[in-house]
């Protein structure tokens, strides 16, 4: 498993602690924090083939600032809808918005709280990553299944807690090449990945930790991967392509 975390790491884990502490908050004083939807998306890129992909896993990124506690914050509620994932790898479940693309999709934008999947030769284009964790598998017939990991869930979309089971029905038992965790690594605690902070309805939220190797290990136990074939890196706010 390799890790690949900037000393801007630190900023990233400030911000995040103050979110869940407002958070916390709100669940003892019971208010619902609901607003509007995250702020602007970039231009979209272009990536590597998927080839080319794999092998540049281990490549390093650096990590910018986030925005205010309360932006963060704000720009996330708590309504969840529901609908079935289409497709031969389907699955019920509360998801929303997946998009399941197949073999056919050569682009495709996966955004918070969405899972999505493009066939060989195809590129992944995960908007805005700011305080968000994304997850790449990489299959070995070239195409790749892709999930955008929120600290707060997006409306009608998947909790941080739904993304990686999504991925992992979306593989399904198809072949793996490697696994690709990239964004906010220090605004992240593992275990959000297996409770979501929503559901912290006692305020006793985890603090973000950013601990790479603690998500590492938590992606490999969730998706049924080996701690080797998981990536984690901690890359600057923006667009991510893969």
């Amino acid at each position: 498993m390799r890790f690949v975390v900037s000393e801007r790491c630190v900023g990233r884990i400030g911000l995040a602690v103050g979110a869940v502490l407002v958070l916390a908050a709100c669940a003892v004083g019971g208010g619902d924090g609901a607003s509007a939807g995250w702020p602007g998306a970039g231009k979209q890129a272009y990536g590597p083939a998927p080839t080319e992909a794999v092998d540049s896993l281990s490549s390093v990124g650096s990590v910018g600032s986030v925005g205010s506690v309360m932006a963060v914050r704000a720009a996330f509620g708590r309504a969840a809808g529901t609908m079935d994932l289409a497709g031969p790898a389907a699955a019920s479940g509360p998801v929303a918005e997946v998009r399941q693309a197949g073999a056919p999709a050569t682009t495709l934008s996966i955004t918070e709280g969405e899972v999505g999947e493009v066939g060989p030769h195809g590129t992944i284009t995960y908007p805005s990553v700011t305080s968000c964790l994304v997850v790449t598998v990489y299959l070995w017939d070239g195409g790749k299944v892709g999930g955008h990991a929120s600290l707060f869930q997006v409306p009608g979309k998947y909790y941080s807690d739904e993304v990686l089971p999504a991925i992992k029905r979306a593989v399904g038992g198809r072949r793996v090449a490697a696994v690709d965790v990239s964004g906010a690594v220090g605004a992240w605690n593992p275990s959000y990945f297996q409770k979501a902070i929503e559901r912290y309805t006692d305020g006793s939220v985890p603090e973000p930790t950013g601990d790479a190797k603690g998500i590492g290990d938590v992606v490999a136990k969730i998706l049924g991967r080996q701690g080797k074939e998981v990536t984690v890196r901690d890359v600057p706010d923006g667009d991510i392509t893969r």
